[in-house]
């Protein structure tokens, strides 16, 4: 199991970091942003662990 899986975790967000360009944490602040405008987001949804 590689570390930092987002695999075995449940959530009900999981960003798709294919195309990550570091810095990754600027990656996910934006996917997070587009996930929310989007609805895709709601409150109350689970978000990967901070690791």
């Amino acid at each position: 199991m590689p570390i930092n899986s987002f695999e075995n975790y449940p959530m009900t967000w999981k960003p798709k970091l294919d195309n990550r360009k570091p810095p990754i944490y600027k990656t996910l602040a934006m996917l997070l942003e587009e996930d929310i405008k989007r609805g895709n987001l709601n409150p109350g949804d689970k978000l990967p662990p901070q690791r």
